[in-house]
């Protein structure tokens, strides 16, 4: 014991206030509320500690002294570690701790040898930490020196749940938060009273963990509100990855209810609201920096506490491994500015190609056009920044959860979770923007069904008065095709309720979704608190593999043994001899030629089978254009060949909906409501001349019977196909063979981007609800929406733009 030489105790405080106890209540508002009280153990062992220290060079008297500091939280303008300071100043320290005084308790960091705390926190352990089976620990070796109040050295323990007020702790799961790369975390309400009667006593805790060679190394205690003589907090909101502005120390203690007590009676008590437990990983693998303990306190007054009243308090632990990622994110930054940029790129040309094919030379940009543009850039960014999104979260799932010896840890800052959640917010936002613009397109497209079918000859009307006419040809073909085109329009390889269905057993009847969990073993899947990127890229996964498994079995057998709905309704459109020409827009759309190679499609069944055994036996000309199997096509039109169709067809539509206009009234006043609903609205003789002059045009076009508008057709070359260009249509009409192009025109063809829609909306409400189910229900409920509003308003569309009362389509 060194000597202390002839202090006087008295010189170091005021003797009026050796038995004041002042506490500063820490909330999460940083308000301060001090209650002085009069301390009885202060009172009777303040002034024993101090005498016995200086005079008597007592180690246990020195102990229970550093422990009133403790109790003051190192506040240094409190007379306990006033005296502290003073009497280790000028101490000599012991080498190889930098900064513990020779003989005396060791409260302070940086206290002897004025260092800056990152000397301490920057030292690498002497230890190998292995995740799996290896020549490394699997579990932190923390072992604690304990102390009583009085000084009293309760020896050596072994740190397992000491520090977690959530009791119990099950006795399977008390280790888990020293497992190598485990982040644990642990909250509850506790209830104070019962906090205070689970300990005996104030009980004082110097942390160590014992390296490779047995030696124990001291582990810093960062008290989050510790005050400076200033009043500063320099350990509030510090950076865990960054100790340079932080003041550490030694000692710390769980519950005190020892202090508080004034006259026999506890009026204030003192407990931490969070303990948290740092590990940093190394620079090389398999090594950590020497771990950080982080504990924020709170007082409370219970001198109004009783049996019949209760305080509860939020405590948390946890243990959390961390790892500097600054590489890392630079990393993202620039792949995300790539993903950004190419998406521009994507928009900018896409853009470009629409303007050449709709706007003309005079024709400037309008806010129809910018909106437009926005949508597109909205379109081509999500789907990116998707598989971006994919990418990062996979990368920390699939390499955080496989490894064996510590390399990478998953990020754990609020503000790199943040950031991922604001792309994928950003993410959803486009891509539903897209989904919006995409359905609102499909609803509004200009359709027309080609009728092939001639006049079988000529009939006399009934009685054999007047002239022989032209016998009628059928309409109901046409109304039998409209019907299977609408009943496709809502179709999709993916069935939703089956993907729903089997995500959530998958998610939470098979325990998948804790494989989310933040720990390294992929096998282990233990309930617990899941990490969102990880949860992110868990549930994207399974999304794609259900996608991808619907979408094989309908390629591979479904529609390859037992039936094709695409294929199946070319084929009976070429039967019924009708063909579809559809406008997506003014010189952009689709063609699926059903021009019959039989002599006529109204005919009796036993016409009809004759037909099909002439095609079986090869005895009539391919289905597809000039002889060939080309059924479907990819149009761009001139814009004078589109101007002359939408002269007919814009008419037709005008005259349709005056009519319907006009005659509304009429209608109202004659009709009730029971048989307006089963009243059909006969077409006038103006709607069937306009119909016949679309048809005529239609059939005289695809025909090339005007000289003024021809067209050629032409396979896709690669480039083509990969760039999606459009085709110099100044000479005439181009069409491109593409077999499922008229897909974009139904949900089919959009279903990717409905898809990530889908995916993102599940991931989203999952997260921020917590809640499998509620995240399926709610991403259920969007794709009914999607459904009834594509029916309904296509039906509508299709209806009107057909020139068919609505009530045909059933």
């Amino acid at each position: 014991m060194p000597s202390f030489g002839r202090h006087q105790p008295d010189k170091f405080f005021d003797r009026q206030h050796e038995s004041e106890y002042n506490y500063i209540p820490f909330g999460p508002e940083g308000t301060i509320t001090p209650i002085t009280i009069t301390s009885d153990v202060f009172a009777s062992l303040f002034m024993k500690s101090v005498s016995q220290c200086l005079r008597q060079q007592i180690p246990q008297a020195c102990q229970a002294l550093a422990n009133l500091c403790v109790l003051q939280l190192y506040d240094f303008s409190t007379a306990p570690c006033q005296v502290y300071q003073s009497i280790i100043r000028g101490q000599s320290s012991v080498v190889d701790t930098l900064d513990a005084p020779q003989g005396l308790p060791w409260l302070y960091y940086g206290l002897l040898s004025s260092q800056e705390s990152t000397t301490f926190t920057s030292q690498v352990l002497n230890l190998t930490v292995d995740i799996g089976s290896g020549t490394g620990v699997s579990r932190l070796p923390f072992v604690m020196s304990t102390y009583s109040l009085n000084g009293t050295y309760l020896g050596l323990q072994k740190l397992t749940t000491q520090l977690q007020l959530c009791t119990p702790v099950p006795s399977e799961r008390a280790d888990d938060w020293r497992q190598i790369g485990y982040d644990y975390v642990a909250s509850c309400t506790i209830d104070l009273a019962s906090a205070i009667n689970s300990t005996s006593t104030a009980t004082f805790y110097d942390l160590f963990i014992e390296d490779s060679l047995g030696i124990l190394k001291a582990v810093p205690i960062r008290v989050i509100n510790y005050r400076t003589l200033a009043g500063r907090q320099p350990n509030l909101n510090a950076d865990p990855l960054d100790y340079s502005s932080s003041v550490l120390f030694r000692r710390f203690f769980s519950v005190d209810d020892i202090s508080g007590v004034q006259g026999g009676l506890l009026k204030v008590v003192r407990v931490p609201l969070a303990i948290t437990v740092w590990i940093r990983k190394a620079d090389s693998d398999g090594r950590i920096y020497i771990p950080v303990l982080d504990v924020a306190y709170t007082e409370r007054d219970v001198s109004t506490l009783s049996e019949q009243t209760s305080i509860s308090l939020q405590f948390a632990f946890s243990a959390l491994y961390i790892m500097h990622l600054d590489n890392f994110w630079r990393v993202m930054t620039v792949v995300f500015s790539l993903v950004c940029a190419t998406a521009g790129l994507l928009a900018l040309y896409s853009a470009r190609a629409w303007s050449t094919r709709n706007l003309t030379v005079s024709q400037g940009w309008d806010f129809n056009f910018l909106s437009r543009c926005i949508l597109i850039l909205a379109g081509c960014l999500a789907p990116l920044l998707f598989w971006f999104l994919l990418a990062v979260s996979a990368y920390w799932f699939f390499f955080y959860k496989n490894q064996t010896v510590m390399k990478v840890l998953l990020p754990w800052s609020d503000s790199d979770l943040h950031k991922f959640n604001a792309i994928v917010i950003t993410t959803l936002i486009c891509q539903g923007a897209y989904i919006i613009k995409q359905v609102y397109e499909q609803c509004t497209v200009d359709i027309f069904f080609i009728d092939w079918e001639r006049s079988r000859g000529k009939v006399m009307a009934a009685g054999g008065e007047g002239k022989p006419r032209l016998a009628a040809v059928s309409v109901w073909r046409s109304i039998f095709m409209m019907n299977e085109w609408n009943k496709m329009q809502t179709y999709r390889r993916v069935n939703i309720e089956f993907s729903l269905l089997a995500l959530y057993f998958i998610v939470e009847g098979l325990k998948v979704r804790y494989a989310a969990t933040p720990q390294p073993n992929i096998h282990d899947l233990t309930p617990g608190l899941v990490n969102p990127i990880l949860l992110f890229a868990v549930e994207c996964l399974l999304w794609i593999l259900l996608a991808v498994a619907q979408i094989l079995f309908r390629a591979v057998i479904y529609e390859r043994f037992y039936k094709d709905k695409l294929l199946d309704f070319v084929d009976v459109l070429s039967m019924a001899n009708l063909s579809i020409l559809a406008f997506d827009e003014l010189c952009h759309g689709y063609y699926i030629h059903g021009r019959s190679v039989h002599p006529c499609a109204d005919t009796n069944i036993g016409e009809l089978n004759a037909f099909l055994r002439r095609e079986q036996a090869d005895l009539v000309p391919r289905r597809g254009m000039q002889d060939t199997d080309q059924q479907c096509f990819e149009v761009f039109t001139q814009k004078e060949m589109r101007s002359a169709f939408n002269k007919v067809y814009s008419m037709v539509i005008a005259e349709v909906e005056a009519q319907t206009v006009g005659n509304v009234a009429a209608r109202l006043q004659r009709l009730s409501a029971d048989k307006m609903q089963r009243r059909f609205n006969g077409a006038d003789e103006t709607r069937v001349r306009a119909y016949e002059t679309v048809n005529h045009f239609a059939r005289s076009f695809f025909d090339k019977n005007l000289k003024e508008f021809q067209y050629h057709i032409r396979e896709r070359t690669y480039f083509e196909r990969f760039l999606g260009t459009t085709p110099d249509v100044s000479q005439n009409t181009v069409l491109f063979h593409t077999p499922s192009s008229f897909t974009r025109l139904l949900l089919y063809g959009i279903e990717y981007h409905l898809l990530i829609l889908y995916i993102l909306i599940f991931t989203v409400a999952d997260n921020g609800l917590g809640n499998t189910g509620a995240a399926a229900i709610i991403t259920y409920g969007v794709d009914v929406v999607i459904r009834v509003i594509r029916k309904h308003f296509g039906a509508s569309n299709l209806a009107r733009k057909t020139m068919m009362d609505r009530k045909f389509l059933i």
